[in-house]
């Protein structure tokens, strides 16, 4: 199920309870009565399903791996409780008289959150909610997928062999989806006939583990990016959208011209914090890999002392960091158009050599323009450094740090791969709650 088929169950879940409950407290309504009391709960149900959005509860993927935490919804009711009472005090109870709103409303808000919280956590319990799936195939990335299926409520693994059998007959009764290793063929030249034979002709779904993994963790394998030819075919078959590019541009200098007036005072603010309380130059300046390769220089609030190293962050610093003030300043590369707001990070120039040495295909996260947010940042918590650059040689640095690399690397290109103005409002409103959420709470 898509998270367009849960919106639209819960849609027919919160009507029909508002009806429920209205019938239960004014006896039976007739449908004019009934209509009017909707002009008040359509928009709260919005509301409600918004706020639910932003929190990942129409987030299939996440919900499948328990990757959500259940004490969010109750965040989640209290914001939608204090917009509803906005909207029906400020908005409709001058328009249509409601019967006791308050507490009708916060009945059925409980109910509704209450219907959330069991349909999300039991849904997935249900057989015909899960894929089951068969795989073939050696490779590192089926590994992977393997690992994250099991570990997903929504993927049973009906089998896993090396490749298919010629003497066996596969039942594709119970099976939604055929995962072929990239490699399959190439080692065994025979499992193309019967895949062919008894899937394709079949009409079972046949995809690739490249795909699948891509599908499932919305980002790309490591396996996958070091297959130039794949990259190619992913990314250089995407046909450029002039419309995007000026869409975004249009949306990155408005969205800066109305965040101005705000921040402008904040930041004002934020300098005099910094100058005397940590008494360092508030602003610096730091040269970083833009467009293409292109140096550009971004601006930040100092949060590391003078000469020091991510272990030296100053006493404002730690707030700075904590809800992404030090960024403010960026706002004057979004307007120059050397950043956007979304779109890969900016990295620093010697980092940027090193990965280029040593994750292969690594400067392709340059053709889309870095942003001040991105799909890495809200996805995946970095380490506070990757390299430490005294020493060129990725076999002496922490392996877990040089993981870091490609996997920050495989959500960047993802994002370059499917980049449209839909996921990046999406990911800029996203930020705006990921601001408020600790880096060990992502995964």
């Amino acid at each position: 199920m898509t998270g367009r088929l849960f919106f639209l169950l819960d849609t027919v879940v919160f009507f029909c309870m508002t009806w429920g409950v209205l019938t239960l407290r004014h006896g039976w309504l007739r449908w004019v009565e009934f209509r009017n009391q909707l002009y008040a709960y359509i928009p709260i149900f919005l509301l409600a399903s918004f706020i639910l959005w932003l929190f990942s509860f129409y987030d299939v993927k996440l919900l499948q791996k328990r990757l959500i935490p259940y004490k969010r919804l109750a965040i989640a009711l209290g914001l939608t409780v204090v917009g509803s009472v906005v909207l029906i005090y400020f908005a409709v109870l001058f328009t249509v008289n409601l019967p006791t709103p308050r507490r009708i409303l916060l009945v059925i808000l409980f109910i509704y959150f209450a219907y959330i919280y069991l349909f999300r956590r039991n849904y997935f319990k249900f057989d015909f909610a899960k894929t089951n799936v068969l795989i073939f195939g050696v490779s590192p990335t089926i590994d992977e997928l393997v690992k994250g299926m099991k570990a997903s409520r929504g993927y049973r693994v009906r089998s896993y062999e090396t490749a298919p059998r010629p003497d066996t007959k596969y039942n594709l009764k119970n099976v939604d989806r055929v995962i072929i290793g990239s490699k399959l063929f190439r080692e065994n030249p025979q499992a193309w006939e019967i895949i062919t034979r008894q899937f394709i002709a079949k009409g079972a779904c046949v995809d690739t583990d490249f795909n699948a993994f891509e599908r499932i963790f919305q980002r790309v394998s490591r396996e996958s990016v070091e297959d130039s030819m794949w990259l190619l075919r992913g990314i250089g078959n995407r046909r450029e959208n002039g419309m995007y590019n000026m869409l975004k541009r249009v949306m990155d200098m408005s969205l800066a011209v109305l965040l101005l007036p705000f921040l402008l005072p904040l930041g004002c603010l934020i300098w005099l914090f910094i100058r005397f309380v940590d008494g360092y130059p508030p602003l610096f300046i730091q040269k970083r890999v833009g467009y293409l390769e292109k140096p550009i220089y971004v601006y930040k609030f100092r949060t590391i002392k003078p000469g020091g190293t991510e272990d030296h962050i100053t006493r404002c610093g730690k707030i700075l960091r904590r809800f992404r003030m030090d960024e403010i300043p960026q706002l004057i590369n979004v307007l120059k158009g050397e950043i956007s707001f979304v779109g890969p990070r900016p990295i620093w120039g010697n980092e940027h050599e090193f990965l280029r040495k040593y994750v292969p295909n690594h400067p392709l996260r340059t053709i889309a323009k870095p942003g001040i947010t991105g799909w890495a940042q809200l996805n995946f918590k970095a380490p506070p450094t990757y390299f430490n650059f005294r020493n060129d040689d990725p076999t002496a640095l922490d392996a877990h740090a040089f993981d870091a690399a490609f996997t920050r690397f495989s959500y960047d290109v993802w994002y370059i791969k499917n980049r449209s103005i839909l996921l990046d409002l999406e990911i800029m409103v996203k930020t705006g709650l990921r601001m408020f959420i600790k880096d060990s709470h992502v995964s």
